[in-house]
C-alpha cells in the first residue's frame, strides 16, 4: 500500500533513473468528464502494471461518490506470493492537484475480485483468513 501511495504521488520525470516511473500530469482531469476519468483510470492501471509487479490482475473502477472535486477509484487485484494469490482492494482518492490518498478497501465483493478467501490489510501487513462478520 505504501508503494502504491508513493507511485501514484510521483510525477513521471521526477525519478531520474526511471523517467517513466509515476503518474503523468492529471491536474486537468479534475472536472470528471468521462474521457478525463478514463484517462486517469488508464494512467493508474498502467503505472501499477509497470512498477508494482507484486500486484496482478489489476482492475481500476471509478467510484462516483462524494460531492467534492476529488476523483475516487477502487483498485482491485491479487497480491502474488510463492504459495498463494491474495485478493486485495484499495480505495484511492485523487485530489484536483493530482495527489493520491490510498486506503484499504472494506469489501472485495463490491468489485468482483473476491473468492472464498479474504485479505485484511492493517498497518501495511496482509493476512488472510475466513470470511468474518466485519465484511458483511
Amino acid at each position: 500500500m505504501r508503494h502504491l501511495q508513493k507511485l501514484l504521488n510521483t510525477r513521471q520525470g521526477q525519478a531520474l533513473i526511471q523517467p517513466e516511473y509515476g503518474m503523468p500530469d492529471i491536474t486537468d482531469c479534475a472536472e470528471g468528464a468521462p474521457e478525463a476519468l478514463d484517462r486517469v483510470r488508464r494512467a493508474i492501471k498502467n503505472s501499477i502494471e509497470m512498477f508494482e509487479p507484486r500486484l496482478r490482475r489489476v482492475k481500476i473502477t471509478h467510484l462516483p461518490i462524494g460531492d467534492d472535486l476529488n476523483l475516487h477509484f477502487g483498485i482491485s487485484g491479487q497480491i502474488v506470493t510463492e504459495k498463494e494469490q491474495i485478493p486485495v482492494h484499495f480505495n484511492t482518492t485523487v485530489t484536483p492537484s493530482g495527489s493520491a490518498v490510498i486506503t484499504a478497501g472494506p469489501d472485495l465483493d463490491d468489485f468482483g475480485t473476491a473468492d472464498r478467501s479474504r485479505a485484511d490489510i492493517r498497518g501495511g501487513r496482509i493476512s488472510t483468513g475466513p470470511v468474518r462478520d466485519r465484511y458483511r
